[in-house]
């Protein structure tokens, strides 16, 4: 895996990486292993000027790969999306995670989900296996995916080489510590006013 990263990396740096960083980021949230975020980085900080372009391209086209995360799991999950969580040996959380999905709150679901460091492709697979509401789906994926990557250009575009370690070491802690700052304000606000 390590091996694989450091080639997609070097290609990240090449002239043509953002074209590349697009496409991974589509093929990410199906089928491909390694998480986004750590390619958008290095391409960000060569274009830190463009850090807010490519977060939000990053964004559209992680969210149109999930559309096709979501059907296969809608329409092919036996002969192709069963596969990919095979692949990956994500079976069990395949099976927690389809099993506690309640229909009355899948844009929380989905909104957390896509957030947090819990592989993007087990969310879209799994909602399109357990038919969520597409267009659910697609906004609260949007709006969460938006947040994450926005923040972290927004983050390179600001302070560049100098937040790259911070966030790469600590990005997942960060993932979780935000996403129960916006349930708490979610809650707060429901419960509030």
């Amino acid at each position: 895996m390590r091996s694989l990263y450091n080639k997609i990396l070097a290609l990240c740096l090449k002239k043509q990486s953002e074209k590349v960083l697009y496409f991974i980021s589509f093929i990410e949230s199906s089928v491909f292993p390694i998480p986004i975020v750590f390619l958008m980085i290095p391409v960000q900080l060569v274009k830190r000027h463009r850090a807010m372009i490519i977060g939000f391209l990053v964004t559209v086209t992680s969210v149109l790969g999930g559309a096709l995360g979501y059907y296969l799991g809608y329409f092919f999950y036996d002969t192709i999306g069963a596969k990919v969580i095979s692949l990956y040996g994500y079976q069990d959380s395949f099976l927690e995670f389809t099993n506690s999905i309640t229909k009355e709150m899948e844009f929380w679901f989905v909104f957390f989900y896509a957030f947090t460091p819990f592989p993007y492709k087990l969310l879209t697979i799994g909602s399109g296996f357990v038919q969520f509401n597409f267009w659910i789906f697609i906004v609260g994926s949007f709006i969460s995916r938006a947040i994450r990557f926005l923040t972290i250009s927004f983050l390179i575009w600001k302070f560049g080489e100098s937040i790259k370690n911070f966030i790469e070491k600590y990005l997942n802690i960060l993932t979780l510590l935000t996403a129960i700052l916006l349930i708490l304000i979610f809650i707060f606000v429901k419960y509030y006013f």
